[in-house]
Formats: structure tokens, sequence, C-alpha cells
């Protein structure tokens, strides 16, 4: 084999190779990537991540989840290089607990994500005692219970009541292996994030198998299944904070009636 021939065996394998890389790099739809593995409660976790194929208009929702249920969830329109990055302040009330914290990003179908892990130090220790409901009702939540419709097969919906993080709580008791709940949500109840769909959580964990259309969301859960949160980015109102906006309206109702009587039962000059 002459140099000319060696030559151009080595361009083209070049060129191969470098097809090969670039088909590797298509290959991975979304790439995310953190500053470090390990923080305390005072750092600021960067998560950068690279799209393979662009979509216009399609924002990446990047989702925390930990030992209490869901942390923070951020919605980004990556540059039209396809990169993004978010920050995310472990200073939050919600990450005051050491323990391992999942961060998820997912760019438009469900399929296009990625996922990594980081782990908090130098807080407080989760007890076991302590669970993701009480979490959510250190404070009292409005019941929405009657107020949403949903069909349930072999289990029975206990409550459903508003959370503190954007979200709905569904108690579940005598829950069977294969069970499904439907459940329709309004938009004056709880409103989507900007590409129109809902975060499903069962046990606490991301569920793989809840499927939307449209405001309707169907959750297939099994028998050890005692809770069932939607994360949306808006919730109607706390029952506190209805409450005090039925009694300001209730005093200022007083206040009228009370003054009109007053002026009925002055003497006339």
């Amino acid at each position: 084999m002459n140099v000319q021939s060696i030559v151009l065996l080595m361009a083209v394998m070049a060129v191969g190779s470098m097809g090969a890389a670039s088909q590797a790099f298509a290959a991975v739809p979304l790439d995310i990537e953190v500053n470090g593995d390990t923080f305390d409660h005072a750092s600021t976790i960067i998560v950068d991540g690279q799209i393979g194929d662009i979509r216009t208009g399609t924002p990446v929702t990047v989702i925390v989840t930990g030992s209490t249920g869901v942390v923070t969830i951020e919605q980004i329109t990556p540059s039209s290089d396809g990169s993004f990055s978010v920050s995310i302040n472990t200073a939050s009330p919600l990450m005051k607990y050491d323990g391992e914290y999942k961060i998820k990003a997912t760019y438009g179908d469900a399929g296009i994500n990625d996922v990594v892990f980081v782990t908090l130090e130098g807080g407080l220790v989760k007890g076991a005692s302590t669970s993701a409901h009480e979490e959510h009702h250190g404070y009292e939540a409005a019941d929405l219970t009657n107020e949403l419709n949903y069909n349930i097969s072999g289990g029975m919906v206990h409550s459903i009541t508003s959370t503190h993080d954007d979200s709905l709580l569904i108690t579940i008791h005598d829950a069977e292996d294969g069970s499904e709940l439907t459940i329709a949500l309004p938009d004056d109840i709880i409103t989507p994030f900007n590409d129109g769909s809902f975060f499903v959580l069962v046990n606490g964990e991301e569920s793989d198998d809840a499927e939307q259309n449209g405001n309707s969301v169907t959750i297939p859960f099994d028998a050890d299944t005692t809770e069932i949160e939607i994360v949306g980015t808006h919730v109607v109102p706390e029952f506190g904070t209805i409450a005090m906006i039925v009694l300001a309206v209730a005093i200022v109702s007083i206040i009228a009636v009370s003054a009109k009587s007053r002026l009925s039962i002055m003497p006339r000059i």
C-alpha cells in the first residue's frame, strides 16, 4: 500500500469517526449535570443542560423532589443552541432535611428527560415518624374533596386537600393492585404548567404511568398507595386565607348595616 492510499484511508477513518461522534451526541436528546454531588444547606446547586433537538416555544421543566415530596419546580426556555441553566438554593425551607434529592429535567414529551441525584448534609435529620402528609398539613388546608369530579376503581378517596406548594394531596384508603384514579382538574382549582401538563407523585415518587388528556389525569396505583399528589402552578387559597376573606367581608357588611341602622333611627330635624 503506497503513501497516498494510507493517507486516504486515514482521512476516511477520521471522517467516519467524526460522523459516529456526531450521531452519538445527537442520540442524547437531553443531558444535565450539576456542580457537585454533595452540598450543605447554604449552597447553590447549578443545573446546566443541553438539548439535542430544539423545538421552538417548548420549555424545559426541572423538578426537584426529596423526602417530603416536591421541593421546587422551574420552567426554563432554552437558548437557541439548546443550552439552559437553573439555580437551586439549598437554604429553602423545603430542603431543610439531609438526604438524597432527585433533580429531573423534562423537555416536551415525558420520554425526553434526564435525572441526577445530589446529597444534602449538615441540616436536619428527618424523623421516621414524619411523613410527607405531615409536612403538607402543618397548617389548615382547603378541603376540596367535594369540589372535584373523579372516578376511582380499586380503592377509596378519603380526602383531597390543597398544599402549601401549589399541589393537591389525595389521600387513598383500601387501595388494591391494579387500581386507577381519573380526576378532572378545572383551572379555577389548579392550573397546569406552561406546557399544559401536571406533575404526579404516588407515595412521594414520580409516576411515569400517569396519563393526561386535557385537564383530566388518569393515575394507576398499587395496593401500597396511600397518597397521590398532583402538582401545578397555582391552587385555590388555603382554608385560612379563605376564612380571612370571608371574615373581612362579614365585618365590612356588619359595619355597613350598623351605619345604615344608626342613620335610620336618628331623629329628623
